[in-house]
């Protein structure tokens, strides 16, 4: 009888171990952002405003996300909603890399991408590559890769390649192709108890493109060695599951027409105010 009792408590104890490695779908993180872009010359204080609200949840090795968004043009006078966001992702960990989607669609276009990174010691990469669906225009793909990177201690520095794509039949004087290649470095300025100051830092490098025959007159691109962009970003914790976050980036660029090589002299400066919190279960 003793034993009986002894192996229906083993039993039950190795029940319980195994219902309790069983994942679980569950909310890790909930939180909202703002972010106002703008260029030299525009006449709005934000003429893409963005709010969204983003939920994170994870089951075993996944990780999920949800995202809805609206966007706005915003003055002094008036606030005028322009388009809306709806964002979904889904990402598994295998150890050393991660594999995943993403869809997000809005009123002009539709993406679907296939998202990954991996890292390795001191080396990483990441890669987003999608196709867009466009209302009215031709579809496009486009990569945002990280081919290559080494880190070391918080400091992080990559090799970053955009390139665009279009797609179907194209008129004269549209783009065909667009290669980017920048250098992005991150570094932390200084951490303590709550608050955390870093940096990132963007640089072009090159800029290639195609067009279908000659290129429009307007059509510009970014000149070798002509675009840079600073951000400083501050985080304080203010409780331990809570957090808020503030950013702002500045960008210098240098553009050319492509047709005649002149250089295009307007929105040559860009901000980016981007501010934020976060609460993790």
């Amino acid at each position: 009888m003793k034993k009986l009792a002894l192996l229906l408590a083993a039993l039950g104890v190795m029940s319980a171990t195994t219902f309790a490695a069983e994942p679980t779908l569950k909310v890790t993180s909930i939180g909202q952002e703002i972010e106002i872009e703008n260029v030299s010359g525009g006449s709005n204080i934000g003429e893409d405003v963005f709010f969204g609200t983003m939920v994170n949840l994870s089951y075993g090795d996944w990780t999920f996300g949800v995202t809805g968004a609206k966007f706005f043009d915003m003055d002094t006078e008036y606030t005028d909603s322009k388009d809306g966001r709806l964002q979904l992702d889904a990402m598994k960990n295998y150890g050393n890399y991660s594999l995943g989607f993403r869809y997000r669609g809005q009123k002009n276009y539709d993406r679907w991408y296939l998202r990954g990174s991996w890292k390795h010691d001191m080396l990483w990469g990441s890669a987003d590559i999608w196709y867009q669906t466009n209302n009215n225009a031709n579809d496009t793909w486009r990569g945002e890769i990280f081919p290559i990177g080494l880190q070391y201690n918080g400091f992080k520095i990559g090799w970053f390649v955009d390139y665009t794509k279009t797609n179907g039949g194209l008129a004269k004087g549209d783009l065909d192709e667009n290669f980017e290649h920048q250098i992005r470095a991150y570094a932390p300025l200084y951490k303590g108890e709550k608050f955390a100051l870093q940096t990132e830092i963007r640089h072009t490098l090159t800029v290639d493109d195609s067009y279908k025959g000659k290129a429009n007159d307007s059509a510009t691109r970014y000149k070798d060695f002509g675009r840079t962009r600073v951000y400083l970003r501050g985080d304080y914790q203010v409780t331990e599951s809570l957090g808020v976050y503030l950013k702002y980036g500045y960008e210098v660029r240098d553009r050319e027409y492509v047709n005649t090589g002149k250089t295009n002299k307007s929105d040559n400066y860009y901000g980016d105010l981007i501010a934020g919190w976060s609460y993790k279960f």
